[in-house]
């Protein structure tokens, strides 16, 4: 007959943790535990079972939760990695299209350098109408200077418009009959006598200059429309002044259509006077970022003359 291990004591009397007859009980060891559920005591029947099963099952929690971190990390690495590796496919594109426009460019350059070497020039472009010239800014020019001479191009339109703007609002003036006007049908006869002088003239004066100044990087060409560029500038102050009689509907001519009481007359002159003040500060804005330009590239003045004197003897 096998000895019954609770013979001796009570389990359940006895607190192993408890004070007994004011004396400590010693504390039972973890690993005593675990061997008495493996040799099958009272914790070997139904406690044994628990406690193997919160085992088994603190130690699968803690393998899942392994699991998920590594999953978690794993995952965060391929989305990391994803993302990385679309940003460089964006970045080679950008640059296999930067290449392909420069490659175009470069063709379209040598082609016409070929044709110009040949003695034949591309077809005639400008202006739409009736083409004399051949005018393209994205082809000649350098692709750093663009920006600049895309700049001096628009300004040359934007005189086109305001020399319009000004013939129509004289001949408003002179329309109003406005008494305090004084030679209202000499300034409509002048200001349409400009729609086809200054256009012409400053298009082959400063626009065209310039343009070739930087196509060309020629000294002589930058003189060319420092000189009448600067003339350029001061039309458009007297212009903004609007001297009667002088072909401008400037702030003097709108000063005497309102003492006149002509409203509409003013209103056109008034127009008229901001755009001529603006075009002059953008003008005088653009004027100082070409001669700043010309002294970056090195040109000088001697320079110049040698490039005329060959261009003269050339010719």
């Amino acid at each position: 007959m096998s000895q019954n291990p609770f013979d001796d004591r009570d389990p359940f009397g006895d607190d192993p943790f408890g004070d007994s007859g004011g004396g400590q009980r010693d504390a039972v060891p973890l690993h005593s535990v675990r061997r008495s559920a493996d040799q099958g005591g009272f914790l070997g029947g139904f406690g044994g079972s628990a406690y193997r099963a919160v085992e088994a099952d603190m130690d699968g929690f803690g393998a899942d939760e392994d699991s998920m971190y590594k999953a978690g990390g794993i995952s965060q690495g391929v989305s990391q990695g994803d993302f990385s590796q679309g940003s460089r496919e964006a970045e080679l594109q950008r640059r296999e299209d930067e290449l392909a426009a420069r490659e175009r460019e470069l063709r379209t350059r040598e082609a016409n350098v070929q044709a110009m070497a040949s003695g034949t020039r591309p077809a005639l472009n400008f202006p739409p109408l009736y083409p004399i010239m051949y005018h393209a800014i994205n082809v000649e020019v350098p692709a750093g200077d663009r920006r600049t001479v895309r700049t001096l191009f628009y300004m040359w339109l934007a005189l086109e418009a305001m020399l319009v703007l000004n013939s129509v609002s004289c001949l408003i003036v002179l329309v109003s009959n406005a008494a305090d006007v004084s030679n209202a049908g000499a300034s409509f006869g002048s200001s349409f006598v400009y729609l086809f002088t200054i256009s012409a003239g400053s298009f082959f004066l400063w626009y065209r200059p310039i343009y070739n100044a930087y196509m060309k990087d020629s000294s002589m060409f930058f003189y060319l429309f420092f000189v009448f560029n600067g003339f350029h500038i001061l039309f458009d102050a007297y212009m903004a002044v609007g001297v009667p009689g002088a072909g401008s509907a400037g702030i003097i001519v709108m000063l005497q259509c309102i003492s006149s009481g002509k409203k509409a007359a003013a209103a056109f002159c008034g127009i008229s006077f901001a755009l001529w003040v603006l075009h002059f500060v953008v003008s005088l804005f653009m004027y100082i970022k070409v001669r700043r330009h010309y002294r970056l590239r090195g040109h000088t003045f001697s320079e110049a003359k040698q490039q005329a004197y060959l261009g003269f003897a050339q010719s």
